[in-house]
């Protein structure tokens, strides 16, 4: 009995309780120290993560003009300022009749409402169950101005969100235009510390985050844009007012993913149906549901070809997850943050099944275990590592 005893192992003294306990304080302390710094800086790192997710829709550009000998420094400078301008130039050429448009039609919607609600009117069911009218009618210009500008004292609100998205602009920018023109040199630095098969799988990861995040960025700015000018085009041939206005309200809400393009087809049907009655109602019912099908059956899988897509429950997911973190900018960054989680997550998964594979060769039972298939082709533009050369 006392040989058993003499086996145990000996108790903890207090000086080493003591060191367990200040290592576990120490950490848990520095865990929340680290969660409210980050708290607290927020909106820097929202500002780096656009700019950074812009940088890589941009870069299949800049890799184009390096390959055809132009400087880094330079081809950055000039597809960087391209952008701007062209960014500029849509928005003031479009801008004014928008901003004409936008008036007559605020001018206008009382009119639109009554001739909806009203008596014999489109939507006069609903006006009888939930008082549509009169609910509306209560509503005063301060309080619309209180939902628009905040709590607080329109004038200084207006001023300062003006500066805060002055701020936020010039950063991100700052940040997109020195990822192009640094980024490679960073991600060089990256492979060379790397060896082997380390070196192999890293670049692999890279291209792959590269494909997943720029692909889906540049795509979904395309598909907004057909289905803007798409939108325009039908507005006009039936002659229903404020073409302009809808159309670049449809190319918006099309960005959001899974609701977007649904509520500015109902928008631009009520309004439609309001100023032209059944029959242009009916038109533009159907055009919506003809080109939503062919955007989600056809576009989409011509223009997301090269990056990965999500299952429905995952973009709802990330959708939720954004909107709670980010409203409205959060939705927009989750679907590429997701799909390059996913693409992460898959070659993750992947190096471990090969790491796996070479571990049982070495033992020789490998032979049933299916091998990897090796790294893909890297994204077009982008040969040797998601920053290109």
């Amino acid at each position: 009995m006392n040989g058993i005893n003499s086996q145990r192992p000996p108790a903890p003294r207090t000086s080493e309780l003591i060191r367990i306990a200040a290592i576990v304080t120490l950490t848990v302390i520095l865990i929340i120290g680290l969660v409210l710094f980050l708290v607290k800086i927020r909106s820097i790192l929202l500002w780096v993560l656009i700019g950074i997710i812009l940088a890589i829709a941009l870069q299949p550009a800049v890799g184009f003009l390096v390959r055809h000998g132009w400087n880094r420094i330079l081809a950055a400078l000039v597809v960087s300022l391209a952008t701007i301008a062209l960014l500029v130039g849509a928005v003031t050429a479009i801008a004014l009749p928008v901003v004409l448009q936008s008036d007559n039609l605020i001018r206008d919607l009382p009119h639109l409402v009554d001739s909806l609600f009203r008596t014999g009117g489109a939507l006069h069911f609903l006006e009888v169950k939930f008082h549509v009218i009169e609910r509306l009618a209560a509503i005063s210009p301060s309080q619309v101005a209180k939902v628009v500008l905040g709590n607080q004292q329109t004038i200084v609100s207006a001023v300062t969100k003006a500066a805060f998205l002055l701020a936020a602009t010039i950063t991100i920018l700052t940040i997109m235009v020195m990822l192009l023109i640094e980024g490679p040199r960073g991600w060089t630095a990256i492979l060379d510390s790397l060896v082997g098969d380390e070196r192999r799988w890293v670049e692999r990861i890279g291209e792959n985050f590269l494909r997943a995040t720029g692909g889906y960025v540049r795509g979904n700015l395309a598909i907004s844009l057909v289905a803007g000018l798409s939108s325009y085009v039908v507005l006009k041939i039936i002659g229903t007012p404020y073409a302009e206005t809808l159309a670049v309200l449809v190319a918006i809400l099309d960005i959001v993913p899974l609701v977007g393009a649904t509520i500015g087809a109902v928008i631009v049907c009520i309004v439609g149906w309001a100023f032209g009655g059944a029959v242009d109602g009916i038109v533009l019912v159907v055009f919506f549901v003809a080109y939503q099908q062919f955007e989600n059956n056809v576009l989409q899988n011509v223009v997301y070809a090269k990056t990965l897509t999500l299952s429905p429950l995952v973009v709802f997911i990330a959708a939720l997850i954004g909107a709670t973190l980010a409203g409205i900018v959060g939705v927009l960054l989750a679907i590429p943050l997701a799909s390059a989680g996913w693409t992460l997550g898959r070659d993750l998964i992947a190096l471990r099944q090969a790491r796996r594979v070479a571990q049982m060769e070495e033992e020789g039972c490998g032979e049933d275990v299916p091998l990897d298939p090796g790294p893909p082709p890297a994204a077009e533009g982008v040969p040797g590592g998601p920053l290109g050369t």
